[in-house]
């Protein structure tokens, strides 16, 4: 498996596309290093079931290579940015974990989505966040400030502390221009540090 950051811009609206610029897609082909096959998945997004297409290459070894888009996480139906931005939405809003889990549905037009999935994303991303902080440089839209954290009475000082952290890091997931672009890039680079996925 590739990880790759695709620079084309992401159409969700009419499809789901999540294509490779023509140069490298040229070179690939000139190459014979593309597979007449792919891997296809199901993402689930505006009320819609979309199918995202992998191309396959084939490596020297005679193994088969998925270019997997940074956008996508094995085994979850929903794209990283729905993950990140209901932890941001719960981080930033007096809203339960109920509710915003509520919110993110009508926000994305998803069937489920549900409070556990915020918690168990919350708790994911902010045992991670001091090494997602190290992956961004300062000059990074994520490390300014950017909305203020709403306090839980119920959380000591060692959660706050990631919370806060976590929230500068993951704020412009807010911003629907930075949404899918930084969210990838987060997921990209913590993937390429850890080979692991972000979620």
């Amino acid at each position: 498996m590739i990880i790759t950051l695709t620079p084309a811009e992401i159409n969700i609206r009419d499809e789901f596309s999540c294509t490779f610029g023509h140069e490298i897609w040229d070179k690939l082909t000139a190459e014979k290093a593309i597979r007449r096959k792919s891997r296809t998945y199901a993402l689930f997004l505006h009320r819609r079931q979309l199918q995202l297409v992998c191309p396959l290459l084939k490596s020297g070894d005679g193994q088969t290579i998925v270019l997997w888009p940074a956008i996508k996480l094995p085994f979850r139906k929903y794209p990283v940015y729905v993950y990140l931005y209901a932890t941001v939405l719960y981080l930033s809003s007096d809203l339960s974990m109920r509710a915003t889990a509520a919110q993110v549905r009508r926000h994305f037009g998803l069937d489920t989505f549900s409070h556990s999935t915020v918690s168990r994303a919350l708790r994911k991303l902010s045992d991670i966040a001091g090494i997602l902080s190290s992956l961004l440089p300062d000059s990074e839209p994520g490390m300014e400030e950017s909305c203020p954290l709403i306090v839980r009475s119920h959380w000591d000082n060692s959660r706050l502390d990631r919370y806060t952290l976590l929230l500068r890091i993951l704020g412009p997931v807010l911003d629907s221009r930075q949404m899918i672009p930084y969210s990838s890039l987060l997921n990209y680079r913590y993937f390429n540090h850890a080979q692991k996925f972000i979620i």
